[in-house]
């Protein structure tokens, strides 16, 4: 599997620079980056401004495209997405998810369960985002950008877990593959206060997804925050930094001497981008996502390349 994001990510490579040279350079910079869960944002939180947005007059914009990776201590994490802008304030994205799960199928076999069959999980993203209210618009000045996204995810993984632990995955509160999200963010940004702009946003998000998915739905769901800010130090290069609230609707599991399920943690990051030109922009950062299943990943390093045709 790190063969096929290799070469898809050598591709990409490849791909923009015949793209360069065959295209006029666009007008307007190569943001946002994308949320690797399939939206427009940074890399864990949306912000209420759209990629590509589709020029005045015209019903399609030119779709976006990205490859995410983070490294972590115990497991790894890949993520490839695209978007497509509609008339100006729709976005519609798509993101496929994979974790690879490291040690945790052997310490779930270790503490007396059985073998999971698994070492990697998918979760499949399609989401729908408007922006009901434009920066500046009601005649406000002082008005933030302001979107609406629905996210539907599916698990391809849980199922399989659930079925081989004889249903212990429903017993601890992860007991559905899919799941619907609602997000609303407000994105505002500010000049004259800093040397240089910078952007703010902020948002809420209804969810039943634990581990935003990786591990499955749980039914019932939870509010929580997420907001991020972005600095320009150059007209190239954006520092940002992100808070995600997370709502650990998972019960904890510890058997057979092991805490194979520990409690979800809020996660956070900074992260440095670099418009390389108007199409492509390389974002990288550091993160904190706390426990992830058996292990505390609180140390995480990621990456993401992202192409604007």
């Amino acid at each position: 599997m790190r063969y096929l994001f290799g070469a898809v990510l050598l591709n990409l490579m490849a791909f923009t620079v015949l793209a360069q040279e065959a295209e006029a350079e666009k007008t307007t910079p190569p943001l946002p980056t994308h949320c690797v869960h399939g939206y427009s944002g940074i890399f864990t939180t949306p912000t209420a401004y759209l990629a590509n947005p589709a020029e005045k007059g015209e019903i399609f914009g030119k779709p976006s495209v990205s490859i995410s990776g983070a490294y972590m201590k115990h497991k790894d994490y890949q993520s490839i997405a695209v978007t497509e802008n509609l008339f100006g304030p729709i976005e519609l994205g798509y993101a496929m998810e994979r974790i690879g799960l490291g040690d945790w199928p052997h310490d779930v076999k270790e503490a007396g369960l059985p073998d999971i069959e698994k070492n990697e999980v998918y979760v499949h993203n399609f989401n729908l985002r408007y922006n009901i209210i434009p920066e500046g618009g009601l005649d406000a000045d002082w008005m933030p950008a302001i979107t609406l996204g629905s996210h539907f995810k599916w698990n391809d993984g849980l199922s399989t877990i659930n079925r081989n632990l004889n249903g212990a995955c429903d017993s601890i509160g992860a007991d559905h593959t899919y799941g619907t999200e609602f997000t609303a963010v407000a994105s505002k940004t500010i000049q004259g206060v800093l040397p240089n702009p910078f952007i703010v946003s902020a948002g809420v998000r209804n969810s039943d997804a634990i581990h935003t998915g990786l591990l499955g739905f749980a039914g019932e769901r939870a509010t929580t925050f997420e907001g991020n800010f972005v600095y320009f130090l150059t007209d190239k290069l954006l520092f940002a930094v992100e808070y995600r609230q997370k709502s650990d609707l998972v019960d904890q599991c510890e058997t057979g001497g092991k805490h194979l399920i520990k409690a979800e943690n809020d996660w956070t990051d900074i992260c440095l981008a670099y418009i390389v030109d108007s199409h492509l922009t390389v974002a990288g950062g550091w993160a904190n996502f706390g426990n992830v299943l058996n292990h505390r990943e609180s140390n995480v390093w990621a990456l993401q390349l992202k192409y604007e045709f």
